[in-house]
């Protein structure tokens, strides 16, 4: 499959040239992992995706090699090949657009930002948005079988880029994904040179992730209000929905935070699944 690929436009390493055998030890590696994927989701052209996804492999074998060494199993393979089309698309649109330089993110931004989710129109919007903050935003769809919500990582700009999968379609897993993301992008910016991989089915002992996950839930609603949440204990829609509007957020992210708090995910599904994000985003039936 690989054998007509060429290579002169292949990114020089880190020292400012290519290594013949690290680079022959990231081919090997991409061998077994395109392997690994159905030949369907290498698209109409698998030579160009064993191309992205060898580029992908030794760029993980020059920033951090222990993430190089991981695996080389069916996820493994899927998690790079996205992460390499996610990545491919962020650059090309930092390349063609306009993005101003990143000054930081507060944690009063990441509330303002937040609010946005009260108006079910603001999803086609947020990508500018967060531009405006020079942070680059793209949607690349899932591949069936990986275990992947979203990524961050650091553009050669300099500038942070989130990429979502929209695995699920729901309106509350849109949200906490991208200000999980973002709660990345405020509190571990200095870390984005290796991109960070988050799959929200998970629950992890890092602390990163634990600071993410904080930061994310206090930000869409603040820790003060979410003690006075009485939708919690009556369970009932119309108190979801009164509270979703006094503290200027959806009713999916109050149901879906007391679905996950509860373990309770028989609990409003009505409001959870009136939305459809990835028709609204991916133009989905």
């Amino acid at each position: 499959m690989a054998s007509d690929i060429k290579f002169e436009d292949f990114p020089a390493s880190p020292t400012g040239f290519l290594n013949a055998y690290d680079f022959y030890d990231s081919f090997l590696k991409c061998e077994v992992l395109a392997k690994q994927v159905p030949r369907k989701e290498l698209g109409q052209n698998p030579d160009y995706s064993f191309y992205q996804l060898l580029k992908e492999i030794h760029s993980a074998k020059s920033d951090n090699p222990a993430l190089f060494r991981k695996r080389t199993d069916a996820e493994e393979a899927l998690t790079r090949l996205w992460l390499s089309r996610a990545r491919e698309k962020a650059n090309l649109f930092a390349a063609y657009n306009e993005v101003p330089t990143f000054p930081g993110l507060s944690s009063d931004d990441l509330v303002k930002i937040g609010k946005a989710s009260s108006d079910e129109s603001n999803l086609i919007k947020i990508d500018r948005i967060l531009l405006d903050l020079g942070i680059v935003l793209v949607y690349e769809r899932s591949i069936p079988g990986m275990k992947l919500d979203g990524a961050v990582f650091r553009l050669g700009t300099g500038n942070p880029a989130i990429a979502l999968s929209l695995r699920y379609p729901r309106l509350d897993h849109f949200w906490f994904t991208l200000m999980h993301e973002l709660a990345h992008v405020s509190l571990h910016s200095d870390t984005l040179g290796t991109p960070i991989l988050d799959d929200m089915d998970v629950q992890t002992g890092d602390l990163i992730e634990r600071q993410a996950d904080r930061l994310a839930n206090a930000s869409l609603i603040s820790r003060s209000a979410w003690r006075s949440c009485q939708a919690m204990y009556s369970q009932n829609d119309n108190e979801v929905r009164s509270f979703a509007a006094q503290v200027g957020v959806h009713p999916a992210i109050v149901a879906g935070r007391i679905r996950n708090d509860l373990n309770r995910y028989d609990l409003f599904s009505k409001i959870i699944h009136a939305v459809d994000v990835r028709k609204i985003l991916l133009g989905d039936e």
